[in-house]
């Protein structure tokens, strides 16, 4: 538990978040599927951190239920990795890579709100190990080019962080 918390708080030294205009938080640090809503953060054993992004989680709501994939389960990318539930939405957290789920995060299990106020740090939803990060990264998006067509995307959908 130690090391996982040590892990978070290094992460968040390092990572920059980018606040746009419209109050959206996105780190540069992240790979990002804009359409999709999902981020995806490499960790050093091979593993893949994923989560809802900021936008996704100002347009649901409070998030009053989180339902990862299991431990061992197969995912394609584009697929659910789990599902989230607010009062005004249910729907599928795809996930960002083809992969196995190593690990299902039980503390946004146990408090989803979590996905609210820390959609990047402890409000992450499952890490896989994925099949061909070094193909399907190329297909996310990062740092700052990453976080303009993000920008992009959301000013073309009308999106704003601030309209909840």
């Amino acid at each position: 538990m130690l090391e996982a918390a040590a892990r978070r708080l290094v992460a968040e030294e390092r990572r920059q978040i980018q606040t746009m205009s419209d109050g959206c938080r996105l780190p540069e640090d992240l790979y990002y599927w804009p359409e999709k809503h999902v981020w995806a953060r490499p960790e050093a054993d091979g593993t893949i951190t994923v989560g809802m992004t900021d936008p996704a989680q100002s347009m649901a709501g409070k998030v009053v239920a989180i339902s990862p994939k299991g431990v061992g389960k197969a995912l394609t990318r584009g697929k659910s990795a789990g599902t989230a539930e607010s009062g005004k939405w249910v729907g599928a957290v795809p996930a960002p890579v083809t992969g196995e789920v190593t690990e299902v995060n039980p503390a946004v299990k146990g408090e989803p709100a979590l996905i609210n106020s820390d959609p990047y740090g402890a409000g992450w939803i499952v890490r896989i190990k994925p099949t061909d990060w070094e193909t399907q990264k190329s297909e996310l998006v990062t740092g700052p080019a990453g976080i303009e067509k993000y920008r992009a995307f959301l000013a073309d959908e009308g999106i704003n962080c601030g309209d909840k």
